[in-house]
């Protein structure tokens, strides 16, 4: 069962079941690659041939009181569907959030009547077919695909080590580091980041010249069991088995400089450039820390959430030689935690409309690398108002399976309609 843990922050996860299924998803990747993606499959994966297994399953569990159907968009809890739902009802598709046993599992269904022409037998002198209404209707979980479509990058995705790998082969910026499944080879990884050409973008420790390093599983999101500003060898060892928690193989990364962007890619479209920030405070030259968090939480943002000061941002301070009790100077941005957006007291802005036109190409073509219709980078840059050439940036991370509600539901900005480019991907 899923129990509090400081290093999964909001969304905790039972740490020995996923342990269990990110190492196995890893490790049994080739094979599946081979039995998902040859001429058999394709055969069994076609549109056609899924949709009447589909149909027929869905029908099944619906006769012995399996399944269920929830109708009320705002009975949903999943906002990414909910804002699909909503821009679907906007176009007359009709959606419902499929439940096993009254429980929701984030599967939809989505119909939709269409006007077309049926072949029949014409008379004598008449023209054939006849104009009928169809009723077009497509099962899906988190996201629908076009029908038909197979991809082996869908399946490979959400593995950091292999998306960096595919990102390098193709010139698109990442940062320095790789995987490892031993402490020695962390340790490896870990040296050759220190030693290697630094530059004046790189993040540094300002007393001893260090390259702070961020230490994360190899599979798994919303950065659970991540450990940033890492300086030195203690400090590696002990994020090193935090993030064995969750997975046997081990990402060590030189720390990029810079917000978080999510920048989601719809069928070939740019559907949004979010910035995501952690919870922050400015200092001032008089006032510590503490007496920071505790004026910006009695000036609450709607939608925002309090900081919460804990163990663990003691910890994530300590990592900067920063306490509670510590006064900045005026003007120095202080970050309290590794965990970004709203939920943790942070901050979210989409920036589409700022973001410099070669790095929306840039995004667009790490789309066309993968080939896949929907997909959420996840790209840190210190300005992106500027171009990616010119200053340190890097992927750290795609995602298959994109929260479009993020582009929607931005704190500042001006909100994206990313639903709407997934109707249209499908021709709805």
């Amino acid at each position: 069962m899923k129990t509090g843990c400081p290093y999964c922050g909001n969304n905790p996860v039972p740490h020995r079941f996923y342990w269990y299924t990110e190492s196995l998803n890893i490790f049994f990747t080739p094979l599946r690659q081979k039995f998902l993606y040859n001429r058999l499959s394709s055969f069994f994966n076609s549109g056609l041939w899924l949709g009447r297994i589909g149909n027929f399953s869905l029908d099944l569990g619906v006769f012995f009181g399996i399944i269920s159907f929830q109708k009320d968009v705002k009975l949903c809890k999943v906002r990414r569907a909910q804002v699909l739902w909503e821009e679907a009802e906007k176009r007359g598709i009709q959606m419902e959030e499929l439940q096993i046993f009254g429980k929701p599992i984030d599967s939809y269904t989505a119909e939709k009547l269409e006007i077309g022409k049926l072949p029949d037998r014409p008379r004598l002198g008449e023209g054939g077919g006849n104009l009928k209404k169809l009723k077009r209707r497509i099962i899906f979980s988190g996201l629908p695909r076009p029908e038909g479509y197979t991809n082996r990058w869908l399946d490979l995705m959400d593995d950091k080590w292999l998306f960096k790998k595919a990102m390098m082969e193709n010139g698109l910026p990442v940062p320095k580091g790789a995987s490892c499944s031993r402490y020695y080879e962390a340790e490896r990884i870990f040296q050759k980041i220190q030693n290697s050409d630094s530059s004046a973008f790189s993040l540094k420790s300002p007393i001893s010249n260090l390259k702070f390093v961020i230490v994360k599983p190899r599979a798994g999101s919303r950065g659970r069991h991540s450990t940033t500003f890492v300086l030195t060898e203690n400090d590696l060892n002990k994020a090193y088995k935090i993030a064995k928690r969750l997975c046997f193989w081990v990402m060590v990364e030189e720390q990029l400089q810079g917000p978080v962007y999510r920048a989601t890619v719809i069928n070939g479209n740019l559907a949004g450039v979010l910035r995501g920030d952690p919870p922050q405070v400015f200092g001032d030259g008089i006032k510590n820390i503490s007496q920071l968090i505790n004026i910006k939480n009695s000036l609450p943002h709607p939608g925002v959430k309090n900081i919460l000061p804990d163990a663990g941002m003691e910890l994530f301070l300590s990592r900067q030689n920063l306490t509670l009790s510590s006064v900045v100077p005026a003007g120095q941005t202080v970050n309290l935690s590794e965990k970004i957006g709203v939920n943790y007291g942070g901050s979210s802005s989409e920036d589409f409309e700022i973001c410099h036109p070669e790095n929306k190409e840039m995004f667009l073509s790490a789309a066309k690398v993968l080939g896949d219709p929907i997909v959420g980078f996840d790209f840190i840059i210190p300005d992106i108002t500027k171009s990616y050439k010119q200053q340190k940036c890097g992927f750290i991370e795609v995602n298959s399976l994109p929260f479009i509600n993020l582009h929607h539901d931005p704190l500042l900005g001006t909100p994206r309609n990313a639903a709407a480019l997934v109707w249209e991907m499908l021709g709805w």
